[in-house]
C-alpha cells in the first residue's frame, strides 16, 4: 500500500451494527477547485452517526459504499483547490461537513469552503472539533426556528449532551430561564453553566415538573413523537418544539397554536466564525467527556446506544 495516496480511516461498507465501522486503507480524497483537504486532528461522536451507520437517515443523507462517517472535523488545510482564495495550507479550520459525502473518521478529509471556518486559537486544535454540529444545531433551534425572545423561558430536553450544553449557555447569555432534562450525574456540570432548573428524567416527567409554561421546547432527546405530543400544551399560545431527533405531530400542535419542526443543522461559515470568537473570549465552555482513538470509535456508538453519553466524544487521530 502506498502511503503517499493512501490513509486509515474507519469505513462502512453496508449498513448495520458495530461490526461495520471497519479501520482499514482507504485513498487520500483529492480537493476540488473549490475545496479544501483537512488533514484531520480530531472528529466527534454524534446521534446522527449511528443512524447513518443504520441506514435511517438513506431518504435525507444518501451514502454510496464504502462510506467514512463523522461529520465534525477539526485539522489543518493540507491543500486547496485552485479557486480558493478564503483558505492557504497550514490553516487551522474546523467544519460541520456535508452529510451526504464522506466523512472526518480518516486522516484526511475534503470539504467545501462553506462548511468550515477558522478554528478557535485557545483550544487545543483536536478539541475544536467537538463544537460545530452542536452549536450549529443549538443556535438554530433557539433562535432561527425557536425565535427565543429575550429573557424568554426555553425548556432543553437532553440538556447535557453535545448540543444541549451548548444550547444552554446560548440561552442564558440570550437572558433566557433554562429548565433542562438530565440525569444525575450530569446535574452539576449543567448547574456549573447557569441552568435554572433541572428535571430527572430518570425520575420526574416533565408534565408533571412544568408548571409554567415555556416560549420554546428544544428536544435533544430520543423522546417518542407520542411523548413529545404531550409536551406540546407546556407551550405558550404562538411557542414552539424545535427537535433535533424524533418529529412531533404537526396537526396536534396546529389546534394548539403552536408550532413543531424537525431540526437538522444547516452549515453557516459565519456562525462557526463567531461561536470561534466566543470561545477565544472564554464565553462559551466545551464539554468533552472522554476522548479515544480513532481505533475505538465503535466504542463512541456502544455508549450512545446504551445511553450512557454525556457531553461530548472527541475522537482524536
Amino acid at each position: 500500500m502506498d502511503e503517499a495516496t493512501h490513509m486509515k480511516a474507519i469505513r462502512i461498507h453496508q449498513f448495520g451494527g458495530l461490526e461495520e465501522l471497519r479501520y482499514e486503507d482507504a485513498p487520500i480524497p483529492s480537493p476540488a477547485a473549490d475545496e479544501i483537504l483537512i488533514k484531520v486532528a480530531g472528529t466527534a461522536f454524534n446521534a446522527a452517526d449511528v443512524k447513518i451507520r443504520k441506514g435511517y437517515l438513506q431518504a435525507f443523507f444518501p451514502h454510496e459504499f464504502p462510506y467514512i462517517p463523522n461529520i465534525e472535523v477539526s485539522g489543518t488545510v493540507e491543500a486547496a483547490g485552485a479557486e480558493v482564495t478564503d483558505f492557504q495550507p497550514g490553516d487551522r479550520v474546523y467544519a460541520a461537513l456535508d452529510m451526504s459525502r464522506d466523512g472526518a473518521a480518516a486522516e484526511y478529509v475534503v470539504t467545501k469552503t462553506q462548511y468550515a471556518a477558522l478554528a478557535p486559537v485557545s483550544l487545543e486544535l483536536s478539541d475544536a472539533a467537538a463544537l460545530p454540529i452542536g452549536v450549529l444545531t443549538a443556535w438554530q433551534g433557539l433562535f432561527v426556528h425557536g425565535n427565543l425572545p429575550q429573557g424568554g423561558r426555553v425548556l432543553i430536553a437532553g440538556a447535557a449532551g453535545g448540543v444541549g450544553s451548548y444550547a444552554l449557555q446560548f440561552a442564558k447569555q440570550h437572558g433566557a430561564y433554562v429548565i433542562g432534562t438530565s440525569s444525575a450525574a450530569s446535574m452539576p456540570k449543567l448547574r456549573e453553566l447557569g441552568i435554572d432548573e433541572i428535571i430527572d428524567y430518570t425520575k420526574e416527567s416533565v408534565t408533571d415538573k412544568l408548571t409554567d409554561k415555556v416560549d420554546l421546547i428544544l428536544n435533544l432527546s430520543p423522546e417518542s413523537t407520542e411523548v413529545l405530543n404531550t409536551w406540546l400544551p407546556l407551550l405558550k399560545e404562538g411557542g414552539a418544539l424545535i427537535s433535533a431527533v424524533n418529529p412531533a405531530d404537526e396537526a396536534l400542535a396546529a389546534q394548539l397554536s403552536v408550532k413543531v419542526h424537525q431540526l437538522f443543522a444547516q452549515e453557516d461559515r459565519a456562525l462557526l466564525t463567531r461561536v470561534a470568537e466566543l470561545v477565544d473570549a472564554g464565553k462559551l465552555k466545551l464539554w468533552i467527556t472522554d476522548r479515544l482513538p480513532l481505533t475505538e470509535l465503535a466504542a463512541s456508538h456502544a455508549m450512545s446506544e446504551a445511553g450512557k453519553l454525556r457531553g461530548k466524544v472527541l475522537i482524536t487521530i
